[in-house]
């Protein structure tokens, strides 16, 4: 190949580029008639009303289509989805209840909102509350191993008809539910 046939190959690779950069360009434009006052014929279609990603994890959360159990289930992985989206050392505060409910509505590093102000999830003051309106309570081994715990039916904490789900996936039942160490705690502060 001499090298004249370099430069018009060259020359015809950019020319082949430039051409297919205005063409998907010109795509994706709507279309626009040109007169006294521009107006659009025709846009891209915009994506409305999709339910954000911890809406379609709790899709069912608190109905009684599903049990408490599940309700709680669903709330872990919801957290869990949560970590990987948002990502790093600590994607979820390790903090209140509140603190919890914040981030997932988008009060994080990631600004990622999760679910919506209005979800059944949410209680008037901003936190998240189990089938029965009594705030969830979250304790957190480390950022990767949240129990969660429901006050069950008689929406008191710390009896035996709460619900708690471990980091593991196994719900604790009879001795393990109220041990000492846990109600003698909670029982100082009444």
């Amino acid at each position: 190949m001499t090298r004249r046939h370099y430069y018009i190959f060259l020359l015809l690779a950019v020319v082949t580029a430039l051409g297919l950069i205005l063409w998907s360009r010109y795509q994706s434009a709507p279309l626009v008639i040109m007169d006294a006052a521009p107006r659009v014929l025709s846009q891209p279609p915009l994506v409305q009303n999709k339910p954000l990603i911890g809406e379609s994890i709790l899709a069912h959360y608190g109905e009684a289509s599903q049990t408490p159990q599940e309700d709680i289930m669903w709330m872990a992985r919801s957290l869990e989805n949560f970590a990987v989206l948002v990502k790093g050392d600590n994607p979820l505060p390790l903090g209140a209840n509140e603190d919890i409910a914040n981030a997932l509505r988008g009060k994080n590093r990631a600004h990622l909102r999760f679910l919506p102000d209005t979800h059944p999830a949410f209680n008037a003051k901003g936190q998240l509350v189990d089938r029965w309106g009594t705030p969830l309570f979250f304790h957190a081994n480390d950022h990767s191993r949240i129990d969660i715990r429901s006050a069950g039916p008689d929406k008191i904490m710390w009896t035996a008809d709460d619900l708690h789900r471990r980091y593991d996936g196994r719900f604790l039942k009879g001795d393990e539910l109220l041990a000492p160490s846990l109600f003698e705690t909670t029982s100082k502060q009444r």
